[in-house]
């Protein structure tokens, strides 16, 4: 999967968690996610990518932007191809 590819598909899980939109959002702006939304996110990323996500390894900053985002998700779906 390309990173614009991830980026994308990113945006769409954490719009639908949010209900606002981040299509002109660079991929290394700061997120304002309260708590609530970035459990909710690591359910949505589970079912969007196939992935598993240990929450008790998960930091608080990996939901700070798209790109650190991308970049723990990458990882995980990297680990469980192998």
């Amino acid at each position: 999967m390309s990173s614009v590819d991830l980026l994308e598909r990113l945006k769409t899980v954490v719009t639908s968690i949010t209900q606002e939109t981040y299509e002109s959002v660079e991929a290394s702006a700061q997120l304002s996610l309260d708590s609530i939304q970035r459990i909710s996110l690591i359910v949505a990323f589970e079912e969007e990518f196939d992935i598993e996500i240990d929450s008790e390894e998960l930091e608080p900053e990996t939901f700070d932007s798209f790109e650190q985002m991308a970049t723990y998700v990458q990882s995980c779906i990297a680990s469980t191809k192998i």
